[in-house]
């Protein structure tokens, strides 16, 4: 008898949704469309929801029946140094191309960051780390095509 090999199937799942919580759906919109620049599925005031697509997974934010307490710590991501508390958080990419301006804006709608600036990360991206309306902790980023001769920001785009 020969020796077969089992054959392991792996079944065809995939993570769709990710349901979040708020206080305030025009917050949350005005952060995650105006601010960040995400193209909304959906948006339903009078149903208290709002969702975004990225590819096949779905981000949803529904309003609450009771007020959320605001996450005042920031949450330990991997890929940079600062913050501990244990919760989810989430990593939002930008392409190259808007990373400035979506940092300007960020910055002059006073939001929430954990440096003032982005900073070189892992050697690979620019990552600046900041709270939403309600807390969480985000991190907007970028990969560039090339390697910034300087990964000191100012350096690159002094004000």
């Amino acid at each position: 008898m020969k020796n077969e090999e089992k054959q392991v199937i792996q079944p065809k799942v995939k993570i769709r949704f990710l349901f979040n919580h708020c206080n305030d759906l025009g917050e949350m919109r005005h952060f995650y469309s105006d601010l960040l620049g995400l193209s909304e599925k959906a948006y339903k005031e009078e149903w208290g929801y709002l969702c975004y697509v990225s590819e096949d997974l779905e981000m949803m934010f529904f309003r609450s029946d009771t007020k959320i307490p605001y996450i005042e710590e920031w949450a330990d991501q991997p890929g940079w140094e600062g913050g501990t508390l244990k919760i989810a958080s989430w990593a939002i990419g930008i392409p190259e191309g808007d990373f400035t301006n979506v940092y300007k804006q960020l910055k002059s709608e006073r939001v929430k960051m954990f440096n003032e600036e982005p900073e070189w990360r892992v050697d690979n991206y620019w990552g600046l780390t900041v709270k939403d309306p309600m807390g969480n902790t985000v991190e907007v980023y970028t990969i560039p095509k090339q390697k910034p001769e300087s990964t000191t920001w100012k350096y690159l785009h002094p004000s």
